[in-house]
């Protein structure tokens, strides 16, 4: 056995191994992560509201979507979601669907672990 051969069989497997072994570690530390709940607050305007959708960025990535569409004669009613996010600090933009057209709302937020984040629209929405 030649020792690019032995190279070959036997320590890129084992190197290849441990790589997978240690990314896969660290995604799962999710004492890392920040879970918190978002609670979109669209006050009198929620009778005009039809359907939103929020995409959750942070650390300059996207974490999470939510869609959430009202039934048609029903309002969209309380609209909230959970999630885990890799850093404190981040942006909600939302798309918020009316009937006069859609309205684009871009938020910076901060969530202490398994707090609740509320983001008051009406004004917006207006």
């Amino acid at each position: 056995m030649t020792r690019t051969d032995f190279f070959r069989q036997r320590i890129l497997p084992v190197a290849f191994g441990l790589a997978i072994a240690l990314l896969a570690r660290k995604s799962c530390q999710t004492q890392d992560h920040t879970t918190a709940t978002f609670v979109l607050d669209f006050g009198g305007a929620a009778a005009a509201v039809h359907a939103v959708d929020v995409d959750v960025w942070a650390q300059g990535a996207l974490v999470s979507h939510f869609h959430r569409t009202a039934l048609a004669p029903a309002q969209i009613g309380a609209t909230r979601f959970t999630g885990a996010l890799p850093d404190p600090d981040g942006e909600l933009r939302i798309d918020v669907e009316l009937a006069t057209g859609v309205r684009h709302v871009v938020r910076p937020f901060h969530a202490d672990d398994g707090g609740t984040v509320t983001v008051p629209l009406e004004r917006d929405l207006r």
